[in-house]
């Protein structure tokens, strides 16, 4: 499949807490029996896929998003990115998706090219305009900034030159030296393991210690 392209490293999230003061997971369908009493105090954040392109809904984002509100963890959503359709009509959709739902931590587009839809949708050009529309669409409209995710292949191709000042959340299994130098978050694995999760899931880092987090997400006095 697409996300074994790269040797993805089997981290156990106890291995990272040793090592990286902020962690957490992203989930979507994929995660669909989560124990979130287990999970809960294993985490500091949680991004949950909402939509992609211009029609599709996770199927689990809303049950997804009101456990984790109910457990306190702190909530981002993102919305997969199709480079050949509209950027605005795929902002209105995940604008209208998340209704009047809160979310602690910035939105987020995921920009990765998908072989579903072949090397015929990778045109740099069309999919630069597409995603500058799509970003300022949900910029304009909920007036704070996006995070970008991404690995580090579109990120040279699609948006170090054209998204310089964007918040970045990275993916690469190659380690921190292999991060652009501005980074938010990282996500370390796609073969992460957590209790009470069965099976695999993404887990990432935040680039900063306990007291820049809680500045980040507004818990700061």
């Amino acid at each position: 499949s697409f996300r074994e392209r790269h040797f993805s490293p089997n981290f156990d999230i106890i291995e990272l807490k040793k090592i990286n003061t902020i962690n957490g997971i992203d989930i979507s369908r994929y995660q669909a029996h989560i124990n979130w009493e287990k999970v809960a105090p294993q985490i500091d954040f949680v991004f949950i896929r909402a939509t992609s392109g211009k029609r599709y809904v996770d199927p689990l984002f809303e049950e997804h998003y009101s456990n984790a509100k109910d457990k306190n963890i702190p909530i981002g959503v993102y919305h997969y990115f199709i480079f050949h359709q509209n950027g605005l009509e795929q902002a209105q959709h995940f604008l209208q998706t998340l209704g009047n739902n809160e979310f602690e931590l910035p939105l987020v587009v995921d920009v990765e090219e998908h072989p579903t839809y072949g090397p015929a949708s990778f045109n740099q050009k069309k999919t630069v305009e597409n995603l500058k529309s799509f970003v300022e669409t949900v910029e304009n409209a909920t007036k704070k900034k996006m995070i970008i995710y991404t690995n580090i292949e579109c990120f040279d191709k699609y948006i170090k030159r054209n998204f310089p000042t964007q918040h970045l959340w990275i993916c690469t299994f190659k380690g921190k030296q292999s991060l652009p130098s501005k980074w938010l978050f990282w996500q370390t694995t796609h073969t992460g393991k957590i209790r009470g999760i069965k099976g695999h899931v993404d887990i990432n880092v935040f680039n900063g210690n306990r007291k820049a987090w809680e500045s980040f997400i507004g818990l700061e006095i």
